[in-house]
């Protein structure tokens, strides 16, 4: 486990639409040999022995973080926001934030009415209207001296680990952790220089509805898609729904079953799995159709083969979320080897199709 790469990745401030500081990251960290392509959208790519090899593997991960962004400025100097993806207003009160502004970094906090002079029925009942950033500034002119309307906001970055030190406490895990897994396994495989054209992306805005992800696939056009990306955890005390689709902490990756991955793939993998004791959880996903990218990019083109890798998570898009380590390097693993049994493989066109 490369703890300095993956804090690194993870001290990152990504807020979907300014996803420039993980970019610079991952850039850094990919292999020398490798050629690496930025594109209008600011989807990092790169690929390895694209010459000799036609048949085209992509590996993804979105590297956005959901986050906010500044829309107002009170004459007070309080700051009001909206978010950017998916968080819900409840979990943010005294959470610190840090603002993006073009000159600086700033800190802040989200403040909301304290609970000893609130009424009953609007404890629980917080919407973004109710909420303001504090950055310790008393009028707006002192406010505008470190921030502008528009300015990205990231939720702050401590990192933590659990006493046994299998658990680690982070904001942004989703999807920084999927970032971390294709830049190890890229590296890796490019040292094993296997037998396949070999591309890799980390896709922007993908908290906004799976934007980035189309624009590489219309720029690489690639045969076969491994998405990596964040699951649901449902070992948590609340039940969840089955209809969702969870898996639990520790026990290994996802294999996604369902419309968006392919299934013969996912055959595959499950059984590289076994062969080589790597554990792993047959799941069917967060939603039968979307939610992740595989399900944007299956239709792309004329159909391209895809699944969904998933790591699991507690606490997805709150101000600190929780992974199992071991389920990282076991996604890693699990990639690495797949995709070496896939070089060897003979009349690959045909073997992924459904039926």
């Amino acid at each position: 486990m490369n703890t300095f790469l993956l804090e690194k990745i993870l001290h990152t401030d990504s807020p979907s639409g300014n996803e420039k500081e993980i970019i610079d990251v991952i850039k850094a960290n990919i292999y020398p040999s490798a050629k690496i392509i930025t594109d209008n959208l600011g989807n990092c790519i790169a690929c390895h022995n694209t010459t000799n090899n036609e048949y085209k593997v992509l590996i993804i991960a979105h590297c956005d973080e959901v986050g906010f962004q500044v829309v107002k400025i009170e004459d007070n100097g309080y700051i009001r926001f909206r978010p950017i993806g998916g968080v819900s207003p409840t979990y943010l009160p005294g959470n610190c934030i840090t603002i993006l502004n073009k000159n600086n970094k700033i800190t802040g906090c989200i403040s909301y009415t304290p609970i000893h002079v609130q009424s009953k029925k609007r404890e629980f009942e917080i919407t973004y209207n109710d909420l303001w950033i504090d950055i310790g500034a008393k009028t707006k002119q002192d406010a505008e001296k470190y921030i502008d309307i528009g300015d990205y906001i990231s939720l702050n970055d401590g990192i933590y680990y659990s006493a046994d030190g299998n658990h680690l406490f982070s904001k942004g895990l989703d999807n920084k952790l999927g970032v971390y897994v294709l830049l190890q396994t890229f590296n890796t495989l490019i040292k094993k220089d296997i037998p396949l054209s070999l591309y890799i992306s980390a896709t922007v805005q993908e908290e906004l509805g799976c934007r980035g992800c189309k624009a590489v696939i219309n720029k690489i056009r690639p045969d076969l898609v491994i998405v990596v990306d964040a699951g649901i955890c449902g070992d948590i005390p609340v039940q969840i729904e089955s209809k969702f689709g969870v898996v639990e902490l520790g026990k290994g990756p996802g294999i996604n079953y369902n419309p968006t991955n392919n299934f013969n793939l996912n055959k595959i993998i499950e059984n590289i799995a076994m062969e080589n004791s790597i554990p792993f959880q047959r799941t069917v996903g967060y939603q039968t159709n979307k939610g992740t990218e595989n399900a944007e990019i299956q239709t792309l083109l004329d159909g391209i083969i895809t699944t969904h890798i998933c790591i699991p998570i507690r606490n997805m898009h709150m101000p600190h979320e929780i992974c199992n380590i071991k389920d990282v390097q076991n996604s890693i693993q699990l990639i690495i080897k797949t995709l070496e049994y896939i070089a060897h493989i003979d009349n690959k066109e045909c073997v992924f199709i459904p039926w």
